[in-house]
């Protein structure tokens, strides 16, 4: 069928395709519903190019448990250098993903990724990973996808979410046809269009499959029309044609022959009918719609009949490589309860090994099904792997029950430290739920169990998850003797990830005691990790590091780790940990005065808030801090969430967070009496665990709200002073330590000349609340000149550039690299090099020295 009103989308394609030719990749998100011609639109385009473009084409299996990096697997053939020999074997995916980035630079190149709502999680990570290096290439990555089969939670749209906000990514969606293109396909015909299209909504696929029917009139579904068309097929031709659909949506023609035997040629006649189509050296379906509705009207006993063939024949395939997933997927499909137990779990160590966990869970839930089948020993261990796959995918109810039942069964079978070890694990995945309470009373018992028994490299475990329990309750103490002790017996057995995670706690936990000591402990241990090339131990390091120093307002120190924690895990693609470095980076920056850096920060939170509630809690509590000083944006809801899930915690370091933003917020509001009852909610934990800032910051608060309260000697001291009515020592502390907005609220408390100050300070930050409630207090106690409040058109920067910028303009005309700007502001190369970027193209340049050029001409640049 000729291709209609998709001129405006084809052109789209080759501009994009022009601009990546020029060394500026791009990526096209084509989307639309299914049969909206997505596939016909891509093969149009890659069908006009030259022979110097080569074109890539991969499709993602509708399998239940879809191939590892299958679209990947589809190129391969075409590929030179060493990617088909890391793809072949296994390879670790950061190898592979390197060799494939080398490879691309090599030629201008089109990669079209078909049907990505489909992609397992390794290619996913995969596009990620390309998408963000794709920029520098002469390569266009081509996604096509259902968007109306994207749910909430769907993985792909976190993925989608990136792309979109990237200068590379162009969107091109599909819309239906009109009935003017409905009646051109028409042609001749003598049918109704705008029956035609009412009836099908104007879908290029609905459209054409009614009219490749030979039935009079207009078939009531699609269905009737796929079937139509089978029905004109002989005998063979539909066995051959069921054999297709049952092998998938891409048919190898070896396997097919394998199934059908004799009967193989007959597939010409699906091919005569516009069911099947050849590409390359293989077989597709026109649409997957054709497939699902075949499958769903063969038989049940010739179906499985169907999956048995298909799995004997992919038990030997041609060449030497088994497809682990797929044998996995026609074994469960056949009730071919020995081949599950082989192949399932072997294809979910597969899947897991390149990075596929959501693929390597559903494999183990595949083996599961059948759980009937397999020894208790070979159950409990499967069900260890599952819960550990599903802890990467975020499913922690699952990894939950899944320990809980492999503990039980280790518990039959009289194994206590393979008991303990799974009841340790998810003590662990209690605590990041959310249940600290539970996960405590759980390890506590595998502690006293394992203790009985002789030394063991359990037991190591359950005192480093010991040491995380504790220290997350912010028993510091107690945190250390935990970890020194997993560390003795780590070492005693070996074990790496259990000393890994023990220095960190320990490390963390004399943070708060002696911060240096902590600090000394945790760098060399950092030093260390690094050399080793662990990421996850890196990663936690990171996340400990700068989440700890940040709560004890060591903020300068803390913002150049979560810097370069972010870095490293987005490098790395390891989401899990950025979002939780992300929400503390942007706490810090909060109370660092960087607001703008820290609104792009919590924006980009609020659109992807993490599941996981160690991270959410000061994700929601960095959103609704910037917006309670700000005054801008609606903060109850992120409060009170983040309140409901840190009281599910028990823990202080959460409870205290949510009760003093909420408190600082009731007092912004003039509504003291809920300011004293937030404060005093945790004030009496915080004095439990002599936690110096967070017991500090609450007594300020209850006393900002009215209440008497002691002040301790080893609480903080710039709230410590203030209580006491030294607001100049408190307001010099507050500068020191970095925090411009404590520093004015310090201030504020002062005389006339210190008011006035604080008000500057305010109205710099945009702090309208607080600058709100100050120049009334100025007002009435007779203040004769007060600053005159910013008009609107003169609170925007110049160049309409945000504040971030102008700093960094201001650099650039100092004649700083990114490098030494990225150092000087305590900030990501990549973010220096995204705000450059974006500075060049406010000030419409195309060079750093021009940026810096026309800001000289400014009057805000000649008084830096």
């Amino acid at each position: 069928m000729k291709l209609l009103e998709r001129d405006a989308q084809l052109a789209a394609l080759n501009n994009a395709l022009l601009e990546a030719l020029a060394g500026a990749g791009r990526i096209a998100l084509v989307s639309g519903e299914a049969g909206i011609g997505k596939t016909s639109l891509v093969e149009a385009f890659t069908n006009h190019q030259s022979n110097s473009v080569r074109v890539l084409w991969g499709v993602c299996d509708s399998l239940f448990t879809p191939r590892p990096l299958g679209p990947l697997h589809d190129m391969a053939a075409q590929f030179q250098g060493g990617v088909p020999d890391l793809l072949a074997a296994d390879s670790n995916h950061t190898q592979l993903f390197a060799a494939l980035l080398l490879e691309l630079q090599r030629q201008p190149s089109i990669l079209v990724f078909e049907d990505v709502h489909w992609a397992d999680e390794a290619s996913l990570d995969l596009l990620r990973y390309l998408a963000r290096r794709i920029h520098n290439l002469p390569v266009m990555l081509v996604l096509t996808y259902r968007d109306d089969e994207l749910a909430a939670q769907h993985p792909l749209r976190t993925l989608l979410g990136d792309m979109s906000s990237s200068s590379s990514a162009r969107r091109i969606q599909l819309s239906p046809l009109s009935r003017q293109a409905v009646s051109t396909l028409l042609g001749d015909r003598r049918t109704d269009a705008n029956a035609l299209h009412r009836q099908t909504g104007g879908n290029p696929f609905f459209v054409t499959e009614v009219l490749a029917s030979e039935d009079s009139g207009i078939p009531a579904t699609i269905r009737d029309a796929v079937l139509a068309r089978t029905a004109r097929l002989s005998l063979s031709g539909r066995a051959v044609l069921e054999a297709a659909a049952v092998i998938g949506m891409r048919i190898e023609p070896w396997l097919l022959d394998a199934v059908t035997g004799a009967e193989a040629d007959a597939v010409d006649e699906s091919i005569a009918a516009g069911i099947l189509r050849a590409q390359g050296d293989m077989l597709t379906f026109r649409h997957e719609l054709s497939l699902h509705t075949i499958l769903e009207n063969i038989p049940p006993h010739r179906k499985l009949v169907l999956h048995r063939l298909v799995l004997e024949a992919l038990k030997q395939p041609p060449s030497a490589h088994k497809d682990l997933a797929r044998l996995a997927h026609h074994a469960g499909a056949a009730n071919d309860r020995e081949a599950v137990s082989e192949y399932a779990p072997a294809a979910a160590q597969h899947a897991a090994a390149a990075g596929a966990h959501r693929e390597a869970a559903a494999l183990y839930t595949l083996a599961l099904r059948f759980d009937t089948h397999l020894q208790a020993e070979q159950l409990a261990t499967i069900l260890g792997a599952y819960a550990r796959e599903c802890n990467l995918t975020e499913q922690y109810a699952e990894a939950i029950a899944a320990l809980r039942r492999a503990a039980e069964i280790w518990a039959r079978l009289q194994m206590p430290q393979k008991q303990g070890e799974a009841l340790a694990a998810m003590a662990i995945m209690l605590r990041t739920s959310g249940k600290n309470a539970e996960a405590e009373r759980i390890n506590r018992s595998v502690i006293s169990m394992l203790e009985e028994l002789p030394p063991c490299r359990e037991l190591a475990l359950a005192y480093r998850v010991q040491a995380t329990l504790t220290l997350s309750q912010r028993e510091i103490a107690e945190a250390i003797q935990w970890g020194e002790r997993a560390i003795e017996l780590a070492k005693q057995f070996g074990d790496r990830n259990v000393l890994s995670m023990a220095y960190t706690m320990l490390g963390s936990a004399w943070l708060f005691i002696d911060f240096e000591r902590g600090q000394v402990i945790l760098e060399k241990h950092l030093e260390s990790a690094l050399a080793a090339g662990n990421e996850t131990p890196i990663s936690n390091l990171y996340a400990y590091i700068g989440s700890c120093a940040a709560e004890l307002y060591q903020l300068r120190y803390a913002q150049r780790k979560l810097v370069e924690g972010i870095a490293f895990t987005t490098e790395r693609d390891l989401d899990i940990f950025t979002h939780l470095i992300q929400a503390w980076q942007a706490l810090a920056l909060v109370h660092l005065g960087q607001w703008d850096e820290a609104g792009q920060i919590t924006g980009f939170l609020s659109k992807k808030l993490s599941p996981i509630v160690v991270s959410r809690i000061p994700a929601l509590a960095a959103i609704g801090l910037l917006q309670v000083r700000s005054g801008r944006g609606q903060p109850d809801a992120a409060l009170d969430e983040a309140l409901r899930l840190a009281e599910g915690t028990g823990t202080l370091q959460h409870l205290g967070l949510a009760r003093i933003v909420r408190a600082e917020a009731a007092w912004l509001q003039g509504d003291y009496q809920r300011t004293r009852a937030e404060a005093r909610a945790a004030y009496d934990l915080a004095l439990s665990k002599k936690h110096a800032w967070l017991a500090g910051e609450l007594a300020f608060w209850r006393w900002r709200g009215g209440d008497q309260v002691p002040i301790l000697d080893w609480m903080a001291l710039p709230f410590a002073l203030q209580i006491k009515g030294d607001w100049q020592g408190a307001a010099a502390e507050w500068e020191r330590i970095g925090c411009p907005y404590e520093q004015a609220r310090a201030l504020a408390d002062g005389d006339a000349q210190a008011k006035v100050s604080a008000l500057e300070i305010f109205e710099r930050l945009g702090a309208l609340p607080a600058a709100a409630q100050l120049r009334e207090t100025l007002r009435a106690s007779g203040a004769a000149k007060l600053p005159r409040q910013p008009r609107p058109s003169t609170r925007q920067n110049p160049f309409g550039l945000t504040a971030r910028q102008v700093d960094i303009l201001a650099l650039l005309v100092e004649g700083l690299s990114n490098a030494e700007i990225a150092a000087r502001l305590h900030i990501s190369p990549k973010t220096t090099d995204h705000h450059v970027s974006a500075i060049l193209r406010r000030l419409e340049v195309h060079s750093r020295e021009s940026a810096a050029d026309l800001a000289r001409q400014h009057p805000a640049f000649n008084q830096k």
